[in-house]
């Protein structure tokens, strides 16, 4: 799921309700009665976990709950100071491109319906080999255009290469992990596969110029002030700016659907698996589920939500279409990821 950093930079609004900071963290509270630490991300997100998730999840694990506000890169650097004997906190919720590290090393334990009941219901996209891990919140993201620049919009990803749009395409930067599916895509549709990296950045190079954003608190201005009619976008995002007023449309590929996602894991060594199974089963369930929909615009990866019909434009994906989410080799792309930004750079 993307996070705006507009949304983020609220985050210290919450630092007297967040757990200890990262030289804090590395120790890791075991003690039986011990608050459950959970991790989430600053502004919009922490103010949801605080108000709306924290007062219903506390009864169900016994005991007081604190928040760790921060994002991927810093949760992984914690846990890789700590130990893998000394977790900071027990269920680690980030972005894949973070977690499959650290699930390679031996951080994460495999989950279980008897643990986790709620896993039994989660869609087959959001499942993990094994079960190491489990996507609780996927955001859909597809093609987004201004209705009023673009008369034919395109269909699919392949249609982007289309000589018309050149010039009018919006594009994230290599540091943020739709360009690197995007990278990804590209080796799969018109080289010999995804890992075809090299073809895959030099098809990117073919849709320059565009402007490129780091998140899409960047990308979304692009398009509601008509500096780019097309890009990459997460629906939700390019919903909030149809409410505004903006001429939206989104299209869901035919050649299918990319997300952002949070996968959910949970520390092998923690005293507390079982209050992280607790939560994260809390996570799954149907009523959070719908609750993380409506605020965020997350497609439920739990099978027994019904999606109201309000959310449907909002979220176009979801239900069976999400059959229709391509899913990326992460470790791939985590092990590569020097090479990729090294292509890019010289190429775009």
């Amino acid at each position: 799921m993307p996070i705006s950093r507009r949304r983020l930079l609220t985050a210290s609004a919450l630092a007297p309700l967040a757990a200890p900071a990262l030289g804090r963290l590395t120790g890791g509270a075991h003690a039986d009665d011990a608050p459950l630490v959970v991790n989430t991300y600053g502004g919009r997100w922490g103010t949801f976990w605080r108000d709306q998730l924290l007062p219903k999840l506390q009864p169900i694990v016994g005991r007081p709950v604190r928040l760790e506000i921060g994002l991927g890169s810093a949760w992984a650097a914690a846990f890789r100071a700590a130990g893998k004997a000394n977790p900071p906190f027990p269920c680690l919720m980030t972005n894949e491109r973070y977690a499959v590290s650290l699930r390679a090393e031996g951080y994460f334990a495999p989950l279980t319906t008897a643990q986790v009941p709620n896993l039994a219901q989660v869609a087959e996209v959001a499942r993990y080999k094994d079960d190491m891990s489990v996507t609780g919140m996927i955001s859909p993201f597809g093609i987004v255009y201004r209705t009023d620049m673009v008369k034919t919009p395109p269909k699919s990803w392949r249609e982007l290469w289309n000589p018309a749009y050149k010039g009018q395409i919006g594009f994230y930067s290599v540091d943020n992990s739709a360009a690197i599916m995007m990278v990804m895509l590209a080796g799969k549709l018109f080289g010999k596969g995804e890992q075809d990296i090299e073809r895959g950045v030099a098809k990117i190079a073919e849709l320059k110029p565009f402007p490129q954003a780091a998140f899409s608190g960047q990308l979304s201005p692009m398009l509601a002030q008509g500096q780019v009619s097309i890009a990459p976008l997460d629906y939700g995002e390019a919903y909030a700016l149809k409410k505004k007023g903006v001429p939206i449309g989104m299209v869901v590929p035919e050649d299918g659907v990319l997300m952002y996602d949070q996968s959910f894991n949970i520390a092998a060594a923690s005293p507390q698996k079982d209050l992280a199974a607790r939560y994260l089963d809390f996570i799954l369930s149907p009523e959070i589920q719908l609750m993380l929909a409506k605020e965020f615009y997350v497609a439920p990866v739990n099978k027994t939500v019904k999606l109201p019909d309000e959310l449907k434009e909002a979220i176009p994906v979801s239900g069976d279409a999400l059959s229709s989410i391509l899913r990326f080799d992460w470790a791939f792309a985590a092990a590569n990821q020097p090479q990729i930004s090294k292509l890019w750079s010289a190429s775009i």
